[in-house]
């Protein structure tokens, strides 16, 4: 897979996953709200049905404290009292020897009725019957859902539907009476609670909680999400969106600190303090011995993104004014890499690139103070590029302070740049490099290769030693020593090489 499909394959997987997480976070959220709404309507639910108990337990403790005995007129008038006041209840009955024989709606009964066997039996003594087809006595034509609850001499009719459940949300709830054995439906979705408990249902969407004052009474409240999202649709809408966005955001963010972050200037800044650099050495040859006199030590960059040529990252360096720190990992590495190279013999010329701005602002005068360097081994040779203008005014004094101090100064890729005959005279220049667009145009016989012997005739006249870059043919070889050419420098003889490799070299020229 290519870097750049690598690359939006990442942004792409980013921005999935943020609008992934943004569409958890939202579902959380709405289930949150979900939950608390549900919440809401079994707490009111379970608020009702201790209602309903609460009024039942204070009216009929009241009319059992009255100690009547008989149904007479008097006690017809406290009933008929109790049940004035009363929400939930709808009617109250009288009992005498278990045989009810007065209600507060129908007055005394022609016939008492013997009281039924109840469903269950609170631990107060009180007796609950549920009556799923009930009537009263004075509407026998109206089949309704009660609940009979008798505390000792009363009892009372409870009528489940009488709850106000205006306030409740959900379209599906059920109040029910639970025991151990049984389960008595009381009001709202019959068998919700059955099927709440049997059914997978999925998180926040059902609730079952019962009463802490009477904990047989429950709610189960259900409202599946689809419902809910057909509440909200426009709500949910707009949040997906919201998802959308924000993955294509996080997208185009990534993708673009991906390419920030993959951009050279970055890459070669990190590289400056990562190690991200190497430096090569290429051999430079005596053309009549043949022997290698010396070596160019050429910067290379590597990092996990893959490597960049030198003219890739070299005008960045120059553009953002790295350049002397650039020089200062060059001379560092250099020196403990050639220190352990015992194949190299004293007076080895190592020809360093140097860059005009550090001669300008006169950073090169910190190599006089690096001992190391002074106390090397090998001829220094700093090579001063002819890609950048050069004050000599201004570097005249700092090139005469390196020369003095014993390094060799060499202009290098001569005629391509800004070097002058007045340059050439007023600065302390000991050597000229021909750059290869010279040496490679003499295969052709154009322009630049018939000027290779006016740059010799200069260099005669100077006093300079004279290294021709870029050799790869016999034939070029042979015309540059009849030209004079001294030194040459190419594939010819070896390419650039780690330090490893160029020891290697070295070892098998001495063999040689």
């Amino acid at each position: 897979m290519k870097k750049y499909q690598q690359k939006s394959l990442f942004a792409g997987l980013v921005g999935f996953l943020v609008c992934i997480f943004g569409v958890v976070i939202m579902a959380i959220l709405a289930g949150q709200r979900l939950n608390y709404q549900i919440q809401a309507d079994a707490a009111l639910l379970i608020n009702h049905v201790e209602a309903v108990d609460t009024e039942r337990e204070k009216l009929l403790s009241a009319l059992n404290a009255l100690n009547y005995t008989q149904c007479d007129d008097t006690t017809l008038l406290a009933m008929r009292r109790a049940l004035f006041d009363a929400t939930y209840l709808i009617d109250i009955g009288f009992f005498k020897n278990d045989k009810l024989v007065c209600t507060a709606g129908n007055g005394l009964l022609a016939t008492p009725l013997n009281d039924k066997a109840p469903d269950y039996i609170e631990r107060d003594g009180v007796r609950v019957r549920f009556a799923p087809a009930f009537s009263l006595i004075l509407f026998p034509e109206r089949i309704m859902q009660a609940i009979i609850v008798r505390q000792h001499n009363y009892n009372a009719i409870i009528q489940p539907a009488k709850i106000d459940l205006h306030s409740v949300r959900a379209k599906n709830w059920q109040v029910f009476f639970k025991t151990k054995q049984t389960i008595n439906h009381l009001t709202g979705v019959e068998g919700l609670y059955e099927k709440i408990s049997s059914s997978m249902v999925l998180p926040y969407e059902s609730l079952v909680v019962c009463s802490q004052v009477t904990p047989n009474y429950c709610v189960a409240v259900f409202s599946p999400w689809r419902e809910y999202i057909s509440q909200k649709s426009m709500l949910f809408l707009i949040c997906l969106a919201l998802c959308v966005l924000a993955g294509l955001s996080a997208g185009l963010l990534a993708s673009y600190y991906m390419a920030t972050k993959r951009s050279t200037w970055r890459r070669v800044r990190r590289g400056l303090y990562h190690q991200s650099f190497y430096w090569t050495y290429q051999p430079i040859i005596d053309l009549q011995t043949q022997q290698v006199i010396g070596c160019e030590v050429l910067a290379r960059f590597k990092d996990k993104f893959g490597e960049l040529a030198p003219d890739e990252f070299i005008p960045l360096i120059r553009k953002h004014q790295q350049t002397w720190v650039f020089t200062q990992a060059m001379v560092t590495t250099i020196l403990n890499e050639l220190s352990e190279a015992s194949q190299l013999p004293d007076g080895f010329k190592v020809s360093l690139n140097i860059f005009p701005y550090d001669v300008q602002q006169g950073k090169l005068s910190e190599l006089i103070q690096m001992p190391g360097l002074l106390a090397s081994r090998f001829s220094i040779c700093l090579e001063i590029t002819e890609d950048e203008y050069l004050d000599s005014n201004i570097a005249h004094g700092h090139l005469q302070s390196l020369a003095d101090a014993g390094f060799t100064l060499s202009i290098d890729d001569f005629g391509t740049g800004y070097s002058n005959l007045a340059n050439l005279q007023n600065l302390s220049f000991h050597q000229l490099k021909i750059d290869r667009t010279f040496v490679q145009d003499i295969a052709t016989a154009g322009l630049k290769a018939s000027m290779i012997p006016y740059i010799m005739e200069l260099v005669s006249k100077l006093g300079y030693t004279c290294v021709a870059e870029g050799i790869e043919t016999q034939e070029q070889e042979a015309i540059l020593k009849i030209a004079g050419v001294q030194f040459g420098q190419g594939w010819k003889y070896g390419k650039p090489m780690p330090i490893k490799q160029f020891k290697q070299f070295m070892s098998s020229k001495e063999k040689s």
